[in-house]
């Protein structure tokens, strides 16, 4: 027993020497990396937060109420990028739209009419405070508002088709349900801007 109390004893002393921090030489210059602090991370975000913007076609009400004015400006590319550069433009209800507007581009066969269309479609769903705003505007109001949203999003996706929904359901008014596909100038025609053929 005596001989093993002194061994023991030593052992725990290289235990505790060895588990000890290492002490730097006192020659030792202290480094940049310990006083200095790593760099924010959001130094290195900061360039995402800012939108790409690209050129797109904005189809416009034009001031008689005719028609649409086809007009180039910048937004964000996507499709809240596109509505919300519509709604700035005057041409959309400013309403919230919801943070779930999802868009689809499909190449697909429709079937409404009792007939067969293949093409391009673009899917778009909105809100429904879209549609209440939609349902309190008259005809012409309501035709111009449409195909404003139609032909911007069949011009930035190259698609045949347009078809909208609320929801997950078809968009119904006073007067119409929007069931199936709206193609270009359906309902409002595109008026020229270009002074050579204005008369």
């Amino acid at each position: 027993m005596r001989r093993i109390l002194p061994f023991l004893c030593v052992m725990l002393a290289i235990g505790l020497y060895a588990c000890a921090p290492a002490t730097p030489p006192d020659d030792a210059a202290p480094t940049d990396d310990i006083i200095t602090p790593s760099p924010s991370p959001l130094a290195t975000q900061t360039p995402s937060i800012f939108p790409v913007l690209i050129d797109v076609t904005l189809y416009l009400p034009e001031d008689s109420g005719e028609g649409l004015v086809a007009v180039t400006a910048q937004a964000e590319d996507s499709p809240q990028g596109l509505i919300t550069a519509l709604v700035a433009a005057g041409a959309l209800p400013e309403v919230n739209y919801g943070r779930n507007i999802t868009l689809s581009v499909e190449n697909e066969t429709l079937t409404y009419d009792g007939t067969e269309k293949s093409g391009v479609f673009v899917h778009l769903d909105l809100s429904d405070a879209f549609a209440q705003s939609i349902k309190q505007s008259d005809v012409a109001k309501e035709r111009l508002i449409l195909q404003s949203l139609a032909n911007t999003f069949l011009t930035r996706y190259g698609a045949d088709g347009f078809l909208l929904s609320i929801e997950g359901t078809d968009l119904e008014t006073t007067t119409q349900r929007y069931n199936r596909p709206l193609s270009f100038d359906e309902l409002a025609p595109t008026l020229s801007t270009d002074p050579a053929t204005t008369k």
